[in-house]
Order: structure tokens, then C-alpha cells, then sequence
């Protein structure tokens, strides 16, 4: 026999809804709040206003006080009464906080009449006949007292009883200092309701227990719950707390699971950030529908949430580097998104499609994409596109030109809009190009801008991943000018704003280790580098790679060094996404290097040439100019000093403003010998020979210094070594004594231990 669900004789669970509201003594109290105090305010209205009492009277400031801190109340979850006193207490006015201690005082002597009397007194708030009533049914109190009305009448015997406990122990955690006064008239023996006396007069230590339980306990609605959610802003352990406190309550809150999610993701706890994303998305998928208005609205609210939650677990995905996997769920948000036709998910969908790569159908259909988000009014991903396409066209070989117009573009919208975060991003993004085309000079102004931005809202600065990396290339353009103090300064400042803990501490370290390992290998330390080797692998394994070789140099094991060399060569070709052009530029030189060490010269010529013609081809200019002084190097070992001389000469400006200490003192110290090898060679007088001299001495000079700033004493040596020879050549006696010295002393603190640094460009 089969029964229609609305059938009234049928009990079950589909017949007729629970009530999601329950009643705990912190409501019970709020509710006490509010009749009391209409209850003042109704006696003020009948004082004669001759004789007023002023423990009696409400001022304005005080309703106005009343007002603001029941509202604060309403929202908050569940507290001890011991925490509510230390918020109304010295706010509210002592008349209303005596009535309503004494209620619960009462309740807890005189078992539960009290508390039916007092519903019943509550009730008729809502009844009053006057049209100027303190609370109107239809009000925010009115709901919320009709609410609690209803959850009581619906509460059973046993549940009564269990609610008197609750407000017995409730009371006792609120006044501790009543317990140790036992013959104070506050604490009378209670009634039992049929229950044995033992087990309502428990001992010290289990009361004790029960009452630190309750006091624990943070019970939120679905309401205060919401609430939080759009108001929260607590640190990551305390955020986590209050969340379980919330889904303890609310475990079908969905968003609940949604902020958990963010929570842990700043916190890199990416598996916990998986559950709670896989959660959010079976509450939503199990929301149920009754056909009604509002459930059809919550229902396409709960749709589009369905779609950006897609676009998130893709986002989860790809820090994963599971490109598949985000792809999949890029998939599924493209097909929500194209039933709903919500442009504004496709287009973030599109977004995500470039970062993975599977969307290059040139910059024409990029630009019109563009063109999609100014009509949609997302400027956001407007600026987003074009960075995306800045960055590709500056991989792809375009003209720098073209490329910072893009930025430049970019930059005008966000101004626009005066959106920091993203004018930030947009300058760092730009720093990073004029750093990949040798600029570094334009690269050290962009981070500058981006740390002197005023991104003050709300009393709250910006301190995303631009921020960071700002940092960062300032750390790095004061390490690379011998100035390892400031770095060092600039690295402290970046561990305060960027923990250990946080996202974007990798950036630091990382930064941090490379200008040690430098440091190290400068200064011949060779011990310390491999350590250092060891950490800067854990952060950033691209650098690791072929800062690995290097090592293998000075110590001497070129057999190894060319084979991770050659194995990097190999790899740059094979994935060019992943090895940019400078990166490939990097593994040529070392290549050239490391055979000019060996001195087989001749066999590094294809590398150096290599290195050139793809510079050429990249608008790396920096790397084009350090490959040309290589092959002057050469030209110098193949007795060709004036073609040497010229080379150099044409790259002089452009290394002496871009490149660091070290690589300017290398090219002056090769531009001197290449000064003084081609005076000696050519038909020129003695008095020409002699001023070519006293000018490589001048140009020795200055390496000297820049040698001496990042600690490359080993390189310094050789600089005052040929300025003595060439002191002792122009017979100056007293000069070449002083480089002498100097040399000595810096021998017998920084010997020579291998041949190859020697013969090191």
C-alpha cells in the first residue's frame, strides 16, 4: 500500500522539517538581555518624571551602546558565561545585568519553571497590542525570539532536564567566586526533577570537568556561521579552530569546507587542502531543491559555485604539476560554464588554458579574447592576458619593444582601476623581461617602484609573491655590486614580512642561497659551496643544475662538469619550455668557460658562437656581450690582441652598466692585457707603448677594487700580479714592491690550490 508523503497520520523524517535552530543558555541569556531591557525602558516610561531614579533611567548613548553590542551578540557564536561578562559588563547598565544574573541564578536553584515562566513572559513582547512595541515580530529580535520559541516547545522531557544542567553548569562557569562561599544564599542545594541527588551534586573534580567541557564549547548557527565566514580575519591556527567549531554544528556547510580549503592552502598543507575541496563540492552536489523560489535562486547560486570550484581544484592541480588532472577539471568548468553561458567563468577558464600552453592561437585570437573581458568588465583578467601574451612574445623571440608595450598597456588599465595588487605583479613581471634582456638596471627601477607603491586599503598593505620578489632583486643588485651587508639587511626585512611557512618564503631562500654560493666560490670555498649546493637544490632545482658544474670546475673534476654540461644542452633543446633562452645562453658560456680552463681555446669557439647567435636572436644583450669578450679572450691567446681590443671596446658600455662586479672586473682585467698585448705587437713608438701601459694600470686598478668588493681574491691576485709586471716594466720600483706585498699577503691567506682558476676568463 503506498501513502502520500503529505499524509498528516504518517511519521516520518520526509513529513515534516526539524527546526535547525537550537536553544543553549548563551541564546536563553541574549533573550533575558532583551526583555529585561524592555522591561527598563517600560518602566522609564512610567516613572514620574519628578522623582526619576537614575539607576532606573536608559540614556540615548546607553540604548545607542544596547543596541550595537546585542547586535555583535546575535552574530557571534555561542560563549561561556564567563566570556560574555567580560563583553557586557562594563558596557551595559548594571540594572539589566543584575536582573538577568539573577534569572539564571534562579534557574539554576529552582530547576525548570523558571525557564517556562520565562518563555512565557517572553511571549507576550510579541503580542503587545502598541503600535510603538520595542519589538515587532517581523524584526531581527522578533524572528530571533520566535525562533527560540519554537526550538523549545519542540524540545523533549529529557532534553528540558539536559538544558537545565546545561544552564546549572553554564552559571557556575560564569561566577567561579560563588562556589568557594558555600553558605552564600547564591548557591542552595538545587532540586533533582526525580534524578538522584548524587548525580546533580557532583564532586569538585567532575563539576569541575563538566564546566571546563561547556565553556569549550563554540556553538555557531547557520546564520552566525555565514556570517563569520564573510567577516573572518584571524590567523591560520585560530581560523582553523573556529572552522571545526563551525562544521561541528554546520558539518553540511559547505562554504565551511570551502574556507577551510584557502585556510590550509596559504599554509601549503596541500593534501588537507584537497580533502576540503573534495568536501565543498560533494555538500554542494548533495543540496537539495523543493522546487520553491528561493531554492531555485540557492540552486543557481549553488551552480556557479560548482564552476568556480572547478577552476579552483584546476588551480590545486597545477601547483601540483599535475597538468593532466587540471586540465580535466578545466574541462568540467567549461562545460558548466557553457550551459549556464556564464562568460566570465570561459573566461577565466581561457586564462588558465594559456598558463598550461594549450591555447596558442596567436596574438590576434589573444587580443580579441582581450577585447571579450574589457566588454565584460573584467579588468583583472584583462591585465592578466596581457602579461600572459608579454611574456610569451618576449619567449618567442618579439622584439623587447613590442613586449613592454604590452606591460605598458597593462600597467594604464590597472592605474585605471587603481588596482595595487595587480600593478605590482604587472611591474615585478616587467622587471623580470628587462632582466631577461640585460637590463638590470631598468629591472632594479621597476622593483623599486613596486616597494614604494602606496598599496595602503584599509589600514592593510600588499605583501603578495611581487613584493617578494622586489625584495629579492634588490638583495641580488647589492650582492652583485660586492655590498653583501644591505643584501643581508633586505634578506632580514624579507624573512620578517615572508616566513618560513608562508608561500612565498622559497623566493628569498632561494635568492639567498644563490649569492652565497657565489660568495663562496669567489672566495674559494669550496666546502661551503657544496652545502650551500645542497639547500639551494631543496628551493630551487633549475639553479642547482647548473650552479653543479661550476663547483665541479674549481674543484678540479672537469670530466663531470662537462657531462652535466653537455646533459643540460641536451635538455634545453629538447624542452624549450621549460629552459628559457637565457638559461641556454648560461649552459653555453660555462661550456666556453670550462674548455677556455682546460686551455683547449679552439674547442670552445662553436659554444661561444652558439651562445652569440642565439643572443642575437633573443635580444639578450648581456649574454651577447659576455660571449663576444669570451672570444676576445680567445683572440687574445691566438697572438690576435688588436682584434681583441676592438671586440671588447664594442661591448665595454653596455657590460660596465648592466653587469655585476665581478663580470666587469673579469672584461676589465682581459681588456688590459688585450691594451697592453696589442701596443707590443704593433709598429708603435716607446712613448706609445709606455702611455698604453699606464692606462692598462689604470684599468687594473679599478678590477682590482671591483675584485676585492665581492671577495674574489683569487682573481684579485692575478690583477695586482700583472700590475707588478707591468710596474716593474716601466721600471717603477716602488709600485711594483707595493703590488708585491700585496700580493704576498693575500697569497699566504688565499693560495692558489688549482690550476684552472688561472686560466679563467
Amino acid at each position: 500500500m503506498s501513502y502520500e508523503v503529505n499524509d498528516l497520520f504518517i511519521f516520518n523524517s520526509s513529513t515534516r522539517q526539524q527546526s535547525s535552530e537550537r536553544l543553549t543558555p548563551h541564546k536563553l541569556t541574549i533573550m533575558a538581555l532583551v526583555y529585561h531591557y524592555q522591561q527598563l525602558c517600560a518602566l522609564q516610561d512610567k516613572m514620574d518624571d519628578t522623582s526619576p531614579d537614575p539607576d532606573r533611567l536608559l540614556t540615548e548613548k546607553e540604548k545607542r551602546v544596547f543596541m550595537v553590542t546585542l547586535l555583535n551578540l546575535l552574530q557571534s557564536p555561542d560563549m561561556d558565561l564567563k566570556t560574555l561578562r567580560l563583553q557586557i559588563d562594563h558596557v551595559l547598565k548594571p540594572a539589566i545585568l543584575e536582573a538577568v544574573y539573577e534569572l539564571l541564578q534562579t534557574i539554576s536553584e529552582d530547576s525548570v519553571m523558571p525557564i517556562n515562566d520565562f518563555f512565557d513572559n517572553v511571549s507576550t513582547l510579541l503580542t503587545s497590542s502598541d503600535k510603538d512595541a520595542v519589538i515587532r515580530r517581523e524584526s531581527i529580535m522578533g524572528i530571533y525570539i520566535r525562533r527560540m520559541e519554537l526550538a523549545y516547545n519542540e524540545m523533549s522531557f529529557s532534553q528540558i532536564v539536559d538544558m537545565f544542567n546545561k544552564i546549572r553548569l553554564y552559571y557556575r562557569a560564569g561566577f567561579p567566586e560563588r562556589r568557594e562561599h558555600s553558605g552564600h544564599s547564591s548557591w542552595r542545594k538545587p532540586h533533582t526533577l526525580g534524578i538522584s541527588e548524587a548525580a546533580l551534586s557532583m564532586s569538585q573534580l567532575e563539576d569541575n570537568s563538566a564546566v571546563e567541557s561547556l565553556s569549550k564549547q563554540s556553538l555557531f548557527s547557520r546564520k552566525q556561521a555565514e556570517y563569520f565566514i564573510a567577516h573572518q580575519a584571524l590567523p591560520p591556527d585560530q581560523l582553523q579552530q573556529k572552522i571545526c567549531d563551525i562544521l561541528a554544528a554546520n558539518p553540511d556547510l559547505a562554504e565551511a569546507y570551502f574556507l577551510s580549503y584557502m585556510n590550509n592552502l596559504r599554509l601549503k598543507e596541500y593534501c588537507t587542502a584537497l580533502h576540503n575541496l573534495y568536501h565543498y563540492f560533494d555538500r554542494k552536489a548533495c543540496a537539495h531543491s523543493d522546487g520553491s523560489n528561493s531554492n531555485k535562486k540557492k540552486a543557481a547560486s549553488d551552480e556557479v559555485a560548482m564552476r568556480y570550484a572547478a577552476l579552483n581544484l584546476a588551480s590545486l592541480q597545477f601547483r601540483f604539476g599535475n597538468k593532466d588532472e587540471c586540465r580535466a577539471a578545466l574541462k568540467e568548468a567549461i562545460r558548466l560554464a557553457q550551459e549556464s553561458n556564464d562568460q566570465v567563468c570561459l573566461q577565466h577558464a581561457l586564462v588558465w588554458l594559456n598558463l598550461l600552453g594549450d591555447n596558442h592561437k596567436g596574438v590576434s585570437e589573444l587580443e580579441r579574447s582581450i577585447k571579450k573581458t574589457i566588454d565584460l568588465s573584467l579588468p583583472n583578467l584583462t591585465v592578466l592576458d596581457l602579461n600572459w601574451i608579454s611574456k610569451d612574445l618576449g619567449m618567442a623571440a618579439e622584439t623587447p619593444a613590442r613586449v613592454i608595450y604590452y606591460f605598458t598597456q597593462s600597467n594604464l588599465i590597472n592605474c585605471m582601476h587603481s588596482n595595487y595588487n595587480m600593478m605590482s605583479s604587472g611591474c615585478i613581471q616587467r622587471a623580470a623581461m628587462w632582466h631577461y634582456y640585460g637590463k638590470r638596471e631598468l629591472c632594479s627601477l621597476d622593483s623599486q617602484i613596486v616597494l614604494n607603491l602606496n598599496t595602503k586599503l584599509k589600514g592593510v598593505y600588499y605583501n603578495g609573491q611581487a613584493v617578494c620578489i622586489a625584495m629579492c632583486n634588490l638583495a641580488q643588485q647589492h650582492a652583485d655590486l660586492g655590498d653583501y651587508t644591505a643584501a643581508a639587511e633586505i634578506f632580514n626585512q624579507a624573512k620578517l614580512r615572508f616566513p618560513q611557512n608562508t608561500s612565498h618564503a622559497e623566493l628569498w631562500q632561494s635568492c639567498q642561497q644563490r649569492i652565497q654560493f657565489d660568495r663562496a666560490i669567489y672566495n674559494r670555498r669550496l666546502n661551503e659551496a657544496e652545502q650551500i649546493l645542497t639547500n639551494l637544490q631543496a628551493v630551487d632545482e633549475l639553479e642547482a643544475k647548473i650552479r653543479k658544474p661550476i663547483l665541479l670546475r674549481e674543484q678540479g673534476q672537469v670530466t663531470d662538469a662537462f657531462a652535466i654540461l653537455g646533459q643540460l644542452l641536451a635538455e634545453c633543446d629538447k624542452e624549450k619550455k621549460t629552459y628559457f633562452a637565457d638559461f641556454m645562453c648560461r649552459v653555453l658560456l660555462e661550456i666556453a668557460q670550462l674548455y677556455v680552463a682546460t686551455g683547449n681555446h679552439s674547442s670552445a669557439i662553436p659554444y661561444i658562437t652558439d651562445c652569440i647567435a642565439h643572443a642575437k636572436k633573443h635580444y639578450l644583450q648581456l649574454y651577447g656581450a659576455l660571449a663576444i669578450v669570451c672570444l676576445a679572450f680567445i683572440q687574445l691567446h691566438m697572438n690576435l690582441p688588436e682584434q681583441a681590443t676592438r671586440l671588447i671596446e664594442s661591448q665595454l658600455t653596455r657590460i660596465l652598466t648592466n653587469a655585476t662586479a665581478y663580470d666587469k672586473a673579469r672584461v676589465l682585467y682581459v681588456y688590459a692585457k688585450c691594451k697592453v698585448a696589442a701596443a707590443k705587437t704593433s709598429n708603435a713608438t716607446l712613448a706609445s707603448v709606455k702611455t698604453e701601459m699606464i692606462s692598462a694600470l689604470e684599468v687594473l686598478s679599478t678590477a682590482t677594487s671591483l675584485f676585492k668588493a665581492v671577495e674574489a681574491h683569487i682573481r684579485e691576485k692575478d690583477a695586482i700580479y700583472f700590475q707588478a709586471v707591468l710596474y716593474h716594466d716601466l721600471n717603477n720600483t716602488e709600485d711594483r714592491n707595493r703590488c708585491a706585498h700585496q700580493f704576498k699577503t693575500l697569497d699566504k691567506l688565499y693560495p692558489t690550490l688549482s690550476s684552472l682558476s688561472l686560466n679563467v676568463v
